[in-house]
């Protein structure tokens, strides 16, 4: 999928708003991009997270890893792409943890993704988790 095709998406899902917008960051911006307008059509989720997918597929990526709330959508359709597992990434006490029985196995080739970057603190994050495991992060990708 080309750039231009992307944006074309994103524009006709309205997923780019127009305005003055304080980030969760503390950062303005006059673009704001609504991921939840893309992420509410299945369909588009699938073609943009296989185009994604598509990037890594001679990774040898054994688990996909994205942080919540947007990044385990994300996570989720990249891995079916692939053929391989997912997992995310939930903030508990400031940081960013495995529960629900996520593991990363030591030497794990991981692939972390997410829906959106604005300042990269949440994949930075996911990124520290996997190295802090022992797990090998293969790439980052974003919508």
């Amino acid at each position: 999928m080309k750039p231009d095709e992307v944006l074309a998406l994103f524009e006709r899902d309205e997923a780019i708003l127009r305005g003055h917008f304080l980030l969760s960051s503390g950062l303005h911006s006059d673009v704001y991009f609504e991921k939840f307008r893309v992420l509410q059509h299945p369909g588009h989720l699938e073609v943009l997270c296989g185009a994604l997918a598509g990037r890594f597929g001679g990774e040898d990526v054994e688990l996909v890893l994205g942080p919540t709330t947007g990044g385990m959508l994300v996570a989720y359709e990249v891995a079916k792409h692939l053929g391989t597992t997912f997992a995310f990434a939930e903030r508990e006490g400031g940081r960013r943890v495995l529960r629900r029985g996520f593991v990363i196995p030591p030497g794990g080739r991981v692939l972390v993704v997410d829906d959106v970057l604005t300042t990269g603190g949440s994949v930075r994050e996911v990124v520290e988790l996997v190295e802090g495991r022992g797990g090998e992060v293969v790439g980052v990708g974003v919508l």
